[in-house]
């Protein structure tokens, strides 16, 4: 019998960070409050978080807590956007949950990754947003049809 085998999962675990995420900060504290409200609706055990360390695109933490997919159900982020930028990277991570049969649970978008369904949300949400973050946020009021009776459109 291979090691581990006869382990049975418990729990969701949380994953934080202290690094910010989509131009947010949110303390430790709060990420957690978050994770755990999620994980009880879900009427998974909560088991106790991992913190990131506190260095720009550090995942560390998130790369050791892999290793032991097969002890838990999954873990749980705040948001999909704790996850590298680099799409090779959580590539790699998404096949390690795909591969365990643990899930990826991000609360902040309500995708849970535990298939190629959930790994194609997550993903068409990233390039959403980055499409988002190039688009233009106003027109150019030279470019506007003139309409009559209308001089401003501010």
């Amino acid at each position: 019998m291979a090691e581990g085998a006869n382990r049975t999962r418990s729990g969701l675990q949380g994953y934080v960070t202290h690094q910010s995420f989509k131009g947010m900060r949110m303390p430790a504290t709060v990420q957690n409050l978050v994770m755990r409200d999620y994980i009880t609706r879900k009427g998974a055990q909560i088991r106790l978080s991992v913190g990131e360390y506190f260095f720009d695109n550090c995942f560390v933490q998130l790369y050791s807590m892999l290793r032991k997919l097969d002890e838990i159900e999954g873990i749980v982020m705040c948001s999909l956007f704790m996850m590298p930028t680099d799409p090779d990277k959580r590539r790699w991570i998404y096949d390690r949950f795909l591969e365990s049969g643990a899930a990826l649970h991000f609360v902040f978008e309500d995708i849970v990754v535990e298939d190629e369904e959930g790994v194609r949300r997550a993903e068409e949400l990233l390039q959403m947003n980055a499409a988002l973050d190039v688009a233009p946020t106003q027109i150019d009021p030279a470019l506007l049809p003139a309409i009559e009776g209308v001089d401003t459109f501010s």
